[in-house]
């Protein structure tokens, strides 16, 4: 297989579904960052779809859902339908996202003889705990059939080493990005605080993030405890909502619960706070945190390489899941006007670094140097 000049590379997306999250958010804007000149990208979901497939198919791309993985176990017939996917679509370069999406996609790749073999990894793999152990073989040795293996930070790179022994030469960090100029807009506190129905006079503490445990809004509510003239506002929904909703009544806590907002929304709404606050127990990269601080706001998080990794010095550590020690630093800022507006600005001008242009061109180079490398550019 030869690609002439003028021929487009055919780019195939594989996950196992599409909601609203971190992720899937992050594939919408690197979807729609590719050069449509030089790359025709499509799109296949194994599970289901979602928000982010819908939007995906409304901008024009071609989005295939399998409706499979039903049961436990591996599916054959899995790997047999995204073959036929993969055929049908002439597809040059694959790119599979997090494990099952990985496993299948990769499988049925080397079946159907794609050219470019791409998975990426976009968590640590303590979190909680080790990954399962059979996990780490089927990694390694598909490690030996994948041309690249795509790390979000240095520390998700660390772990595909430690856990599943693979060649760090097959693994490239590439960094997730944000649209910089969405979140460079000016609005009026008060006009985006009514689009929330948000407290006008009230001090705000804000997170994005799905309600999980890996997320930490548990330590986020108790530390508010007792704070007067503030309250906590959350964007994001998931199984514990419920349950943090309780504590926040147990603890007599103004906390609003906004549910998921679409990608779109996110700049508007990280503009209603005074303090961005990221408690999570583990994260792969926490992408939230860049567009908190392409807004400039001063960061609170807590202390997990990812999250160094992305605040650098411009924001506050914390103890992970330590409702006191995050107490005493958001009362620190809360008093402390200069010291906010001291950390937003540094946070701010960071933020340029982690451009979605940056990231986009990131892969497009890698995938024209991988097919240079097969002969096949």
């Amino acid at each position: 297989m030869k690609l002439s000049g003028d021929k487009k590379i055919n780019v195939l997306h594989i996950l196992s579904r599409l909601p609203v999250g971190g992720v899937e958010n992050m594939l919408l804007k690197v979807v729609r960052g590719y050069d449509k000149n030089r790359f025709n990208v499509s799109i296949c979901c194994l599970k289901e779809g979602g928000e982010i497939a819908d939007e995906l198919e409304r901008l024009g791309f071609k989005v295939e859902i399998l409706n499979r993985m039903k049961g436990h176990g591996f599916e054959i017939g899995t790997v047999t339908a995204l073959c036929k996917v993969i055929k049908n679509g002439n597809i040059h370069i694959l790119r599979t996202h997090h494990y099952h999406a990985n496993l299948y996609g990769r499988i049925a790749g080397i079946i159907a003889r794609v050219p470019v073999i791409i998975s990426s990894f976009h968590d640590v793999y303590k979190s909680p705990e080790r990954p399962k152990f059979h996990r780490s073989i089927i990694n390694f040795i598909l490690s030996f059939f994948t041309d690249k293996l795509i790390a979000v930070s240095k520390e998700v790179a660390s772990d595909i080493i430690k856990y599943d022994r693979v060649n760090p030469q097959k693994i490239k960090v590439i960094y997730n990005g944000i649209q910089r100029e969405e979140f460079s807009e000016e609005f009026s506190r008060q006009k985006v605080r009514d689009i929330f129905k948000l407290p006008q006079n009230l001090f705000a503490i804000g997170t994005v993030g799905r309600l999980t445990e890996q997320k930490g809004h548990r330590f986020l509510i108790k530390s508010v405890a007792g704070m007067s003239d503030t309250f906590i506002a959350i964007a994001g929904d998931g199984p514990l909502k419920n349950e943090l909703k309780d504590l926040s009544k147990e603890y007599n806590i103004n906390c609003i619960f906004l549910g998921a907002i679409p990608p779109s929304t996110i700049p508007v709404f990280l503009r209603t706070l005074d303090i961005f606050c990221f408690p999570s127990l583990w994260e792969g990269f926490g992408g939230a945190l860049i567009e908190a601080m392409a807004v400039g706001l001063p960061i609170v998080a807590s202390d997990i390489p990812p999250h160094r990794e992305v605040i650098g010095d411009t924001g506050i550590f914390v103890t992970p899941g330590n409702p006191d020690e995050l107490s005493r630093v958001l009362k620190m800022l809360i008093e402390d006007p200069s010291l906010r507006e001291e950390f937003g600005q540094k946070a701010k001008k960071r933020a340029n670094i982690f451009s979605i242009e940056k990231t986009i061109k990131a892969y497009e180079d890698l995938f024209e140097e991988q097919l240079r490398d097969k002969g096949i550019l």
